[in-house]
């Protein structure tokens, strides 16, 4: 087993990748492969062969939506989502094809524990019509629009320790 391979492994925390069949159930559901060349059963067939630098160098791995569909309709419990993302952090720790804003991503979420702490927005007081076209809006946050304010997840510091674990990484 390649260091890659061993890494990958520990990310996910078990090797349930090599359950995959290649049914394609996981591609079939999936909104990215609409979109872009990307099939979930295309990355676990290249992982199951080995082929973790050649996913880490290309940018398919930061095509998916993480929208954990391909992991429900898993037959076989293969846990694509869990693959990909997986592959993600071993891009972002080996600093390899890294996408520009995912270091701010990860500082945010570690720091907060969402992806983008909440800002105003912009609040039409009246409706846009045909004469006054968005001349009166204001800017409003959470609170004055009566929605609760977020907060942290529950197993916060559990989850953010974990993710300081795959970051240590980075620094070796």
């Amino acid at each position: 087993m390649t260091e890659l391979e061993t890494r990958l492994q520990h990310i996910t925390g078990s090797d349930r990748n090599i359950y995959c069949h290649q049914c394609g159930k996981c591609s079939s559901g999936c909104p990215a492969a609409d979109f872009f060349d990307f099939r979930p059963r295309k990355i676990l067939a290249m992982v199951q062969l080995g082929m973790i630098e050649e996913l880490l160098t290309s940018e398919i791995i930061w095509n998916c939506a993480q929208c954990l569909l391909c992991s429900e309709r898993c037959p076989r419990d293969a846990g694509p989502s869990e693959v990909i993302q997986a592959l993600q952090n071993l891009a972002y720790i080996s600093d390899i094809n890294v996408p520009e804003g995912y270091p701010v991503l990860i500082n945010s979420i570690l720091k907060t524990g969402v992806v983008q702490t909440p800002i105003k927005v912009k609040f039409w007081r009246e409706l846009p019509t045909k004469d006054a076209p968005r001349l009166k809006f204001e800017f409003r946050d959470r609170f004055s629009l009566g929605l609760p304010q977020l907060k942290k997840p529950e197993d916060f510091q559990k989850w953010s320790n974990a993710l300081q674990e795959i970051l240590k990484w980075k620094k070796e």
